[in-house]
């Protein structure tokens, strides 16, 4: 047996355990799905195990992402509950939701956190980069890939289906990646995506999965501390984003600041209305601008009365 053979029930506890500063930089390890002029991608990837094998090979972080309707602004953070914090926007649309109007519930919708997940992945056959083959990435996905992940590792037994070790080198998959652009809603869809049958990446030989392994990032860094601004800055940017003048204090939010939130939500903008008219990326572009799209989020009435309660 390979000794990187994985435990099923570690991963099912790893799965059931998980409960239901400026953010422009380009990360060049972070992989994402090059799309065509359609804004469609297809890609053949394999998730693959932490470089620790203690860790789970991923990690979830939350973040709030919307634009003001009467403002025009942008408010996209990493929300702090990720880290066990509390966050003003959570703070804020329970007390929108606990109002019980339509008007407040349906804002609370637009503000709610979304979910997503980080895994390090190989690509196998990106379609619209083929420069990326062969090469470890980090990878952010939302929560209709990680439910696929947990029905694969929780088959139906009585018809007959295996079991899938998504994170395994040896008892995993490759995942049949298919993202589908829907001009009406403008989001992506990814149902059609699915795992190929179980095998051995690398033939299974332990020597040359070992030096893959040694490829990969340590994913907990995408939640570190460093990652989250404090209680006080993300006051100030929800204040601006919001068009209030005054904090909880009563004090005027920082000009210096508002000055960088101006620059930021221009620019922001801007990498918006690139990303939203779909074409092909460069061969040479590992990863095209980031966008503020729908990772997967919260079922509303779940989400919301969890928070009343």
């Amino acid at each position: 047996m390979s000794k990187f053979t994985q435990d099923f029930s570690k991963l099912l506890t790893q799965i059931d355990s998980v409960s239901t500063k400026k953010t422009f930089e380009k990360d060049e390890n972070l992989w994402k799905p090059t799309k065509d002029k359609s804004g469609n991608a297809a890609a053949v990837i394999r998730f693959l195990p932490a470089s620790n094998p203690d860790d789970f090979p991923f990690v979830r972080k939350y973040k709030h992402n919307f634009k003001d309707a009467e403002t025009g602004r942008w408010y996209i953070e990493n929300s702090l509950t990720t880290i066990g914090g509390q966050d003003l926007v959570s703070t804020i649309n329970k007390e929108l939701w606990n109002t019980g109007t339509k008007e407040n519930k349906d804002l609370a919708s637009k503000r709610k956190r979304k979910l997503s997940y980080f895994s390090n992945i190989l690509v196998i056959k990106d379609l619209g980069n083929p420069a990326n083959n062969g090469k470890v990435f980090k990878y952010e996905y939302g929560a209709k890939i990680f439910e696929k992940i947990n029905n694969a590792a929780k088959p139906e037994e009585a018809l007959g289906e295996e079991p899938i070790s998504a994170f395994c080198p040896i008892n995993g998959a490759d995942f049949l990646l298919k993202m589908q652009f829907n001009e009406a809603t403008e989001q992506y869809n990814y149902d059609a995506s699915k795992f190929n049958s179980k095998r051995p990446l690398l033939d299974g030989d332990d020597d040359k999965i070992e030096e893959l392994l040694k490829q990969c990032f340590d994913i907990n860094l995408e939640i570190s501390p460093d990652k989250f601004k404090t209680e006080a800055e993300l006051e100030d940017k929800f204040l601006w984003v919001t068009g209030q003048k005054k904090n909880n204090s009563g004090k005027p939010v920082n000009k210096e600041k508002q000055d960088q939130f101006d620059a930021d939500d221009e620019e922001l903008d801007k990498l918006t209305a690139m990303s939203n008219t779909p074409a092909k990326a460069p061969v040479s572009t590992r990863k095209p601008p980031p966008m503020p799209v729908d990772m997967g989020s919260d079922d509303d009435e779940a989400f919301f009365k969890s928070l009343m309660d």
